[in-house]
């Protein structure tokens, strides 16, 4: 890569290098071999290996652990361009990154020297939390761990469900239950799986839609003995870490998303472009231009929320309880329409198992994007978790603005994580949202003079914004208050975008020169029609720029990001 962008995406274009081009039909690591994973439903054995080679399994582990990572947007790009090829990839090499950060939030020396060693060295270690007959109702969860009745230890009873390479895996973070009632009666455990014996059943793999291939297997424990030493941290604070831990999980979940919505955008438009109706190129037609474009610009503005949210965690760890869950829902809401409309331009075509774009590649992405949109939790239980939290954020003060200057200018340097600043209940103004009143009149005004369009959206925004407080108060608990949750959502998303453009104007987004607003006006119109729950095809003149913008990093042989790095 050349450019001020250069060091964000420098991982991410020699990952492509290594991996080659993924069109390539006789490459290990492209489409095709994916594909035929996937109908095989085999796990992808010399991915990993390959990704293992480079100390991709290293980059979310800190360099005190022996591990590579810098920065969480560093890591969203190198994550996302091995997503593309198979999202596969993530859990059969990252798949621990919950279980890490847990033991990294509250594990003693001995016990996080012992996770980073077995993770340095390709092992895995799975996180057991839910319960099949409890789903996100963790205060219900019955899996229960006592005082062995004949020894010094303890015992583990009960099953966890869905537990993510629980049939490979050589050790678990186990959240149990120690008290009758609330938060505080889970104590978490580390169990070194290789040493259990027949106490526990690992079971038979539970078959998924998606992420076929890799295991997820139900834990059952029969009074499996555990000794002291394995408890991780004080007795019952296991939920409050399990909790902080998912807020980076969800974060990092953003990065599977939009690998599959990049790949499924990007088979869509090279069949559009070369299929004709009548005299014109399919991508030419109306119906489907406005299809096209209306994905494009539902994944350019999810790859410019999950991008600022990679940057905020670093400032701004504190407000991620709701930060993190609007990114979540709106990474995962705009790439499942993304999917969705280009499944339409497919038609016939996206329901082949074997036969379609990229030898059935297509619906292997769509069952791929269905399951991490659900993986860390469920679409309701993910606004369900700031729900309660609307009403705080919506009377907080505005945050400073120079925090905002440091997120959305993708040149700024970002002060190190700190993952002891994740708290249960945001702190403060949501950031994007909170400073926005700061720069939307100097931006409407400045895109004024070349997109008026964009200028109009924005204070429209911000005009919506203003208008939240006093909605948030008259819509009392319960359903109507989730409702405005998720509409936050979409405004913290379109204030996401606007910021961006506006601190990083100075830099090539997208490829195109700097101060280009094309792009900023669809997200815009996107992520605006989103929130009043209208059908953007209502607005499509709006988003044809986001089109535009695909189609030149898609003919550059771009990644489709505002960072757009250089694919094999």
């Amino acid at each position: 890569m050349t450019g001020p962008l250069d060091g964000l995406g420098s991982a991410a274009a020699q990952l492509e290098q290594t991996l080659g081009p993924a069109e390539d039909p006789a490459n290990p690591y492209g489409f095709a071999a994916a594909a035929r994973r996937d109908e095989a439903g085999e796990y992808p054995e010399a991915l990993a290996a390959a990704l293992r080679g480079t100390g991709f399994h290293l980059d979310y582990l800190p360099a005190d652990w022996g591990g590579t990572f810098r920065s969480f947007d560093r890591s969203l790009l190198l994550v996302r361009t091995a997503a593309r090829r198979d999202l596969n990839a993530m859990p059969a090499t990252m798949f621990s990154i919950t279980a890490a950060t847990c033991v990294r939030l509250h594990g003693s020396p001995a016990q996080q020297q012992e996770v980073a060693e077995l993770l340095r060295g390709g092992g895995a270690v799975a996180f057991a939390l839910s319960e099949a007959e409890h789903g996100s109702d963790l205060l219900a969860n019955t899996a229960r761990l006592e005082r062995d009745p004949d020894g010094p230890g303890l015992r583990l009873t009960g099953e966890k469900w869905m537990v993510g390479l629980g049939q490979r895996c050589e050790a678990a973070y186990v959240v149990a239950r120690t008290g009758e009632r609330g938060p505080g009666s889970f104590t978490a455990v580390l169990l070194d799986l290789a040493a259990a014996g027949p106490e526990l059943d690992r079971g038979p793999a539970v078959p998924t839609g998606g992420m076929r291939g890799i295991d997820f297997a139900h834990l059952r424990f029969d009074g499996l003995p555990v000794p002291g030493n394995r408890v991780v941290g004080r007795p019952g604070e296991a939920l409050e870490a399990a909790v902080k831990a998912q807020q980076v999980v969800r974060l990092m979940s953003t990065a599977g998303s939009l690998g599959c919505a990049d790949t499924a955008l990007r088979l869509t438009l090279g069949f559009a472009a070369e299929r004709r109706t009548g005299r014109s190129r399919l991508l030419d037609t109306p119906h489907q231009r406005r299809e096209s474009a209306i994905a494009a610009a539902a994944l350019l503005a999810a790859d410019a929320v999950a991008l600022t949210a990679a940057r905020g965690i670093h400032l701004a760890p504190e407000q991620f309880s709701i930060w993190g869950c609007a990114a979540k829902h709106v990474v995962a809401e705009a790439v499942e329409d993304a999917i969705a409309r280009c499944g339409a331009t497919l038609a016939t075509r996206a329901v082949l198992r074997t036969e379609g774009p990229g030898g059935g590649l297509f619906q292997k992405l769509q069952r791929d994007a269905a399951l991490v949109r659900v993986v860390d939790t469920s679409t309701l239980a993910n606004l369900r978790s700031f729900t309660g939290q609307l009403p705080a954020l919506a009377k907080a003060p505005a945050g400073p603005a120079g925090d905002a200057a440091t997120v959305f200018a993708l040149d700024a340097p970002l002060p190190p994580y700190d993952p002891a600043r994740l708290d249960l209940n945001a702190r403060g103004r949501d950031l994007p949202t909170g400073t926005l009143a700061a720069i939307a009149g100097p931006a409407a005004a400045a895109l004024a003079q070349g997109a008026p369009q964009a200028a109009a959206l924005a204070e429209r925004l911000q005009g919506a914004l203003q208008d939240l407080p006093k909605e948030v108060e008259q819509a009392g608990p319960g359903l109507a208050l989730v409702d405005l949750a998720e509409r936050f959502a979409w405004l913290h998303a379109a204030a996401c975008c606007l910021q961006l453009w506006w601190a990083s104007r100075h830099l090539p987004l997208h490829g195109r020169p700097p101060g280009s607003a094309g792009w900023l006006g669809a997200c815009l119109g996107y992520l605006l029609a989103r929130a009043d729950g209208t059908d953007p095809r209502r607005g499509a003149d709006l988003l044809a720029p986001a089109l535009d913008t695909v189609l030149a990093l898609h003919d550059g042989g771009r990644l489709f990001s505002a960072v757009p790095v250089p694919l094999a």
